[in-house]
């Protein structure tokens, strides 16, 4: 009689209550295992639930790599391979391409074709990385000011360096919570504050009545700085052509950049413009499409990647539905299940969409619920 294992218990409950937000430079692994708060408990169920729906042989190293390395690009990578079990596949992880060093992520295998996955979550927006740093002064400042009797959730601020004057933005705040009523007779849940970027600086704030843990700004989000996300998805194509040039599979080349890219991005950077020309009057005279991007340019020989797989918005919560790109030059099969997804393709007028035929793909990996 076979026996079936238990599952294990990866990231076990705490034995110490501590409902506190994520401390400065915490790690998420370090989060996960001491808080014991709703989002705490969630999350540890929701990795405890996937770890375990994944191949037995990758589990463990899987585990390790949350420790140990950077957080999002494993995190990912269950990801993607959650994906492609859902739609289907069994799954091979770091199988070694024959005569050559290459460990491609996932080799998945679907009932009609097999193909070749590598995961990357390419380094987006790297001027937002630093300024997100050096607005700690500025959370700082809010945090110092905020009222005893509200919390406040910090979301954009102006694009002050460390050596900048914070005498004007100071003052700001100071005037913006010398409006704010007690929290004891505000009825509404929250209170949304945002300043005109061409007054004092982009400012984006959110109040909620109440202290949240012992930091007045539970919430710090992103700072203000250009996206670049186009160019960093280009680059990611690029630099993982040669890892799998040698596959003898079809190769999907899967991509997050949540929570920055969206499918413009991915247009522009797979596929290439719309435009448009207008004369001295201003009339339009001419629209079209420049095959620009990466997929665009024409060569003879096959290309070595035949899609990509773009993921916009990948976390705890929820996972949107990814969008598969396929390569104009690629003439393979690829599995069914892959082509159920929303697929976008080029052609001579530009980009093709080809909407999906199923949707909430990834419902069985139970998100994190709050409520």
């Amino acid at each position: 009689m076979l026996i079936q294992a238990s599952p294990k218990t990866w990231f076990p409950e705490p034995l110490t209550k501590d409902d506190s937000h994520a401390r400065d430079n915490e790690t998420w692994f370090d989060w996960l295992s001491r808080c014991t708060s709703l989002k705490g408990r969630e999350s540890r169920r929701f990795l405890n639930h996937n770890i375990n729906a994944l191949p037995s042989d990758w589990q463990p190293r899987l585990f390790e790599h949350m420790r140990t390395r950077e957080w999002h690009s494993v995190f990912f990578e269950m990801v993607v391979g959650r994906t492609l079990q859902v739609l289907g596949a069994s799954i091979a992880v770091e199988v070694q391409v024959k005569d050559t060093n290459k460990q491609p992520d996932f080799i998945a295998t679907f009932a009609d074709a097999t193909v070749t996955v590598e995961a990357t979550v390419p380094e987006l927006n790297r001027f937002v990385g630093k300024q997100m740093s050096a607005n700690e002064d500025l959370v700082r400042i809010i945090e110092s000011l905020t009222p005893d009797d509200w919390s406040v959730e910090v979301w954009r601020l102006p694009p002050l360096g460390p050596n900048e004057s914070k005498r004007e933005f100071k003052t700001m705040i100071r005037q913006i919570f010398a409006g704010v009523p007690p929290a004891s007779s505000f009825n509404d849940p929250s209170l949304r504050i945002e300043v005109d970027p061409s007054l004092n600086g982009e400012l984006s704030l959110t109040l909620r009545p109440g202290r949240r843990g012992k930091r007045a700004a539970s919430v710090r989000g992103v700072a203000a700085g250009p996206d670049d996300a186009e160019q960093r998805i280009a680059a990611a194509v690029t630099n993982k052509k040669r890892q799998v040039r040698k596959a003898n599979t079809p190769v999907i080349l899967a991509i997050c950049t949540s929570p920055f890219g969206d499918l413009e991005d991915y247009d522009q950077a797979l596929y290439g413009l719309t435009f448009e020309e207008v004369d001295s009057s201003g009339k339009q005279i001419q629209t079209g499409f420049k095959p620009t991007g990466l997929f665009g340019q024409v060569r003879s020989q096959p290309p070595s990647i035949a899609g990509v797989l773009a993921y916009r918005n990948v976390g705890f919560l929820k996972v949107v539905d990814p969008v598969l790109y396929l390569h104009p030059r690629f003439t393979g099969t690829l599995p069914t299940p892959l082509l159920q997804l929303k697929v976008r393709s080029l052609n001579a007028n530009g980009v093709v969409v080809e909407p999906a035929k199923i949707q909430n793909v990834l419902a069985d990996m139970q998100f994190v619920r709050l409520n």
